[in-house]
């Protein structure tokens, strides 16, 4: 028995979000969902999961028919989503999320002892490092998702598991934990739906894929029948230029332009490292190992402890962002939305702020010039939808990170680009994007510097890779030694 969507339809007035969508999962079976933003995939999800209905079509599961007519009512059916921002309380503790809402009682009194034991045995059950009584918020992203998990399997034979995004704020560690709890209730004969931006997760763990584009089904079938590339097309709506690392390293012999010589701050240091002009050299390390901060302390976000930075030769003062933007750095940082972006204002000033006193004419703003600009890097970057009023919170977040890209684009003194996760939360379509520019920097001589946790990123982007750990670079490889297999083996090593 399978669930089964077939003929699907869901619009909002006009505005058709689905259509026509064709959906099997059968049991013990990981079915992955991909997708541009925008595409229609939480729609569908929504629809699955009770807070939505569909308009059209026709949904059974185990040959019943499904039209749940909200969340408790597919959860009661034994469909449980797992969302990215996941609906634990981070001040309660870990046994009273479990049974929250569902407490054993002894008479009128909550029987904390009984709902303890209970707790300790399902977190032994799915192997999570935690204690009944430990407060949530103050457990790592990673076991917060599997108690997430297990607090849904608890609560219900879970038929169906929907786990949207559910790696993008995950270790390498945490990830693999994860996997192998998929593989786990997989075993047990659940239907999994995973939605994810990362590729070469989807290897790892899928069986079958959907690609969801423009509200449709874009391709659909076996993931052993499937090859990486037709994927990346049926999400992007076209071929695209192939982005494979260069294996020559013509840039070994550039000129240095930035130059990192003992410098120490936050949780890293002393470091030494240097990035040629038109060379893309990668930091590849788990969250928390230092590498945000050796970023952010480059371009003086951070204090330094001690070390200089050089440009071309010239020290960076020591000071302020203004000063490392002015010596031709620029960082597009990790965290866009508290970082980066200005949700209220528009994209034309997100994206051309730091060049208001180029395009200025006599010193006051000169509107055309900023449009021109702004619809030239739009074009350049295929941002959707190049609308210049529209306010950046209103993009999606492979969209937002174009418009943040684009500020540095904008800038003629631009020597050295540093982007951390720079495809964090993005589309694999935005994703190709963002690695043309890159590579296209690169062309034209800009020294490229960018931290990631995936494995596969780093493999597609990277010329040279610094591996970082515990605040500091242990390994380093170049070119084709460069492999997911050699990247995973070192950090595992380290850890």
């Amino acid at each position: 028995m399978t669930l089964s969507i077939s003929a699907a339809s869901k619009s909002y007035g006009s505005f058709s979000v689905l259509r026509d969508i064709a959906l099997e999962v059968k049991p013990g079976e990981v079915h992955a969902l991909l997708g541009p933003n925008g595409a229609g995939k939480s729609t569908l999800i929504k629809c699955i999961g009770g807070i939505q209905r569909f308009d059209e079509g026709d949904v059974t599961l185990d040959g019943q028919p499904l039209d749940a007519a909200d969340p408790n009512e597919a959860f009661q059916a034994g469909i449980a989503t797992i969302h990215q921002h996941l609906s634990l309380i981070d001040s309660l503790s870990v046994s009273d999320n479990i049974f929250l809402g569902q407490e054993l009682t002894t008479g009128p009194l909550v029987n904390r002892r009984a709902q303890r034991k209970a707790t300790q045995e399902l977190l032994d059950q799915f192997g999570i490092p935690a204690k009944p009584s430990m407060q949530v918020g103050l457990l790592p992203v990673g076991v917060k998702q599997l108690i997430e998990i297990a607090k849904a399997w608890h609560r219900t034979s879970i038929r169906v598991l929907i786990l949207d995004e559910p790696t993008s704020a995950l270790t390498e560690d945490e990830t693999l934990r994860l996997f192998a709890e998929i593989e786990r209730i997989k075993a047990a004969g659940a239907r999994i739906i995973y939605t994810t931006h990362r590729l070469g997760e989807i290897y790892r763990i899928a069986d079958k894929v959907t690609v969801i584009r423009d509200g449709g089904v874009e391709l659909s079938g076996p993931l052993g029948e499937i090859e990486p590339r037709q994927i990346v097309a049926a999400i992007a709506g076209r071929e695209l230029a192939d982005t494979a690392q260069r294996t020559d390293y013509a840039a070994a012999d550039g000129q240095t332009m930035l130059a990192v010589q003992g410098l120490a701050g936050p949780r890293f240091g002393p470091i030494d490292l240097d990035v040629r002009a038109g060379e893309i050299v990668g930091l590849y390390g788990v969250l928390g190992s230092g590498r945000s901060s050796l970023m952010e302390t480059i371009v003086n976000g951070f204090r330094t402890e001690q070390g200089t930075v050089t440009v071309q030769g010239k020290t960076v003062p020591r000071s302020t962002p203004a000063a490392a933007i002015q010596s031709g750095l620029a960082l597009v940082p990790s965290d866009r939305g508290r970082q980066a972006l200005w949700g209220s204002l528009s994209a034309l000033d997100n994206m051309i702020m730091p060049s208001y006193g180029a395009l200025a004419a006599a010193g006051f703003r000169a509107g055309g010039r900023e449009k021109r600009a702004f619809a030239r890097t739009a074009a350049r970057l295929e941002l959707q939808p190049p609308d210049a009023a529209r306010n950046g919170a209103d993009f999606s977040g492979g969209n937002q990170q174009k418009i943040i890209l684009g500020r540095w684009l904008q800038s003629d003194s631009l020597r050295v680009l540093l982007l951390d996760e720079p495809t964090q939360g993005v589309d694999v379509g935005a994703r190709q994007k963002i690695y043309e520019t890159c590579r296209a920097l690169a062309a034209d001589g800009v020294a490229i510097l960018f931290a990631s946790s995936d494995a596969d990123e780093v493999v597609a982007l990277a010329d040279r890779v610094a591996v970082f750990d515990n605040g500091a670079i242990v390994a380093e490889y170049t070119g084709s030694e460069i492999t997911e297999d050699v990247l995973l083996s070192a950090a595992h090593e380290l850890a």
